[in-house]
């Protein structure tokens, strides 16, 4: 036990590792480390119950692009607040991202939450928006600041030597040691000891051992909702909605993709039960009648998705919840999708991403065209709505290639398409075969929009020749006739679609006229 001298402020006190005396130097009800540094001299111990703020950041502004206009709720951070609050600490979970807010303003708000702890989650292209707000917060409170995500899950160290504002990068899922962190954080244990952390050592940043993954997805709480705004989530074609993750994990080799770096390449699958459960729960408590379901490859196990299928159609879920869902061409065919359109799935996204043969060889997408062509015409045939995934800018891209890949959403014509710039995120085989060969234009992260920017030098197009081609390619998909006839007549099916699909052609119009 350290026991301080009575003039020492508990907030003084550092063990080895620099961080404040242990779970001894708080008692239940004590605000502040001064008080319970007098709770240690009294020896009224009690366990650390620590005031916690969850922030989502207002990204949106910063990816916005013609099919990418979805809003969903911040999944992971909501994982973690309900693991939290199962471990008895008081959590607040802010999404300013559903409901915009400036950076000061939210900085001041949180602030004045009184909150030891703040936790935010960031992607590439925000890791410098998540520093300006812990730059921001700074100036306002000693609450300290961990950050998790993909970009710190790939870039651990270099984050908290790029961003002195941030005190802790966490690697990988959160919910294994997140309550011993922000326990550390306030005061109650070492950060030492906490796993899957990069953190300041008295000697510099330290990334210490990863904790295990969670195996059980079913033993995990439902994700907190309570505190969100959750009637004002949508997607292209649907609000209010909300997302679900219904595993983790994918064994897919795409090279540009770093999904396996934040959940690793084993699947790991929640019971159907467990996820019937979550969408009975949703479409009770808060009416929501449309789940988007984030994995990346919904489908690899036939039998999971029969079974989930089965039991959603025996809740008697269809008709009162519909759901989308992304998976790989060759992981489906049209009986899958008739037996799932029939449990309530009315969007289904596959992956296109290049119209050339050797860039799909390049980016290890593991499909050919022809299987890609037939998963799209097998789900229009079970009259489902798709959207497709293509990208162009993959490194030695020619014209003429980019040009197929123009042709070939014409040609497959998905109800709605995304293009984006082939993007090296660190932690991918992307990153590093650009990176050694001199092809990566930035390492400013704002510069990582994949829908915006392009960050591969391409020997053939200049930025802003390649910034050109992309509009060329969406306006001649999205500005024929008949596409504007398709998306009208879809948007007559029902209000909430109209009103969606409104929105959404709103947004596209003014990326698109932007030059």
């Amino acid at each position: 036990v350290l026991t301080p001298p009575p003039a020492v402020r508990c907030q003084d006190l550092t063990i080895d590792h620099g961080q404040v005396a242990g779970s001894r130097c708080r008692r239940a009800g004590a605000r502040t480390r001064s008080a319970a540094a007098a709770a240690v001299v009294a020896g009224d111990y009690a366990p650390v119950v620590v005031d916690v703020a969850l922030v989502n950041l207002p990204f949106q502004g910063r990816i916005a692009s013609v099919a990418q206009t979805s809003v969903g709720p911040p999944m992971g951070l909501a994982y973690l607040g309900a693991v939290l609050r199962g471990a008895g600490h008081r959590v607040e979970l802010i999404d300013a991202n559903a409901v915009p807010a400036r950076l000061d303003a939210l900085a001041e708000r949180v602030a004045g939450l009184g909150v030891e702890v703040v936790g935010l989650t960031a992607a590439t292209p925000s890791i410098d928006l998540a520093a300006e707000f812990a730059r921001l917060l700074g100036a306002r409170t000693d609450a300290r600041v961990a950050v998790g995500g993909p970009h710190t899950s790939a870039l651990p160290l270099r984050t908290l030597t790029e961003y002195p504002e941030i005190d802790v990068a966490v690697v990988g899922e959160g919910e294994p040691m997140v309550d011993a962190l922000v326990r550390a954080l306030a005061g109650d244990g070492d950060l030492a000891d906490v796993p899957s952390i990069a953190w300041r050592a008295p000697d510099g940043p330290t990334l210490n051992p990863d904790a295990a993954a969670p195996t059980d997805l079913d033993a995990l709480p439902y994700p907190l909702r309570d505190p969100l705004p959750n009637r004002r989530y949508r997607t292209i074609d649907a609000r209010p909605m909300t997302c679900m993750i219904a595993m983790r994990g994918c064994p897919a080799r795409c090279v540009y993709c770093n999904v396996p770096e934040l959940a690793g390449r084993a699947m790991r699958r929640r019971s159907a039960a467990n996820i019937v459960g979550e969408i009975e729960e949703v479409y009770r408590r808060w009416g929501v009648g449309f789940v988007s379901f984030l994995d990346d490859t919904f489908t690899t196990s036939r039998p999971w998705v029969e079974e989930l299928c089965d039991a959603l159609v025996a809740a008697r879920l269809p008709g009162r919840v519909a759901w989308s869902c992304l998976t790989r061409p060759d992981m489906v065919d049209e009986e899958l999708l008739r037996t799932m359109r029939r449990a309530g799935l009315v969007r289904v996204e596959f992956g296109i991403e290049s119209g050339a043969p050797r860039i799909l060889e390049l980016l290890g997408k593991g499909v050919a065209l022809p299987r890609i062509r037939e998963a799209f015409a097998a789900a229009r045939r079970q009259r489902l709505v798709t959207l497709g995934f293509a990208m162009i800018n993959a490194p030695s891209e020619r014209p003429d290639e980019m040009e197929m890949t123009a042709q070939e959403a014409l040609r497959i014509d998905p109800d709605f398409l995304q293009l984006s710039f082939c993007t090296p995120y660190p932690g991918t085989w992307l990153w590093d075969h650009c990176r050694e060969r001199d092809l990566v234009t930035s390492e400013r992260w704002s510069d990582y929009r994949f829908l915006r920017t392009p960050t591969i030098r391409n020997e053939h197009l200049s930025p802003e020749q390649l910034i050109a081609a992309h509009r060329s390619i969406l306006r001649r998909f999205y500005g024929r006739p008949r596409k504007a006839l398709s998306l009208a007549r879809y948007a007559l099916t029902s209000p909430r679609v109209a009103r969606s699909l409104g929105r959404t052609a709103a947004e596209a119009l003014v990326h698109l006229a932007r030059r």
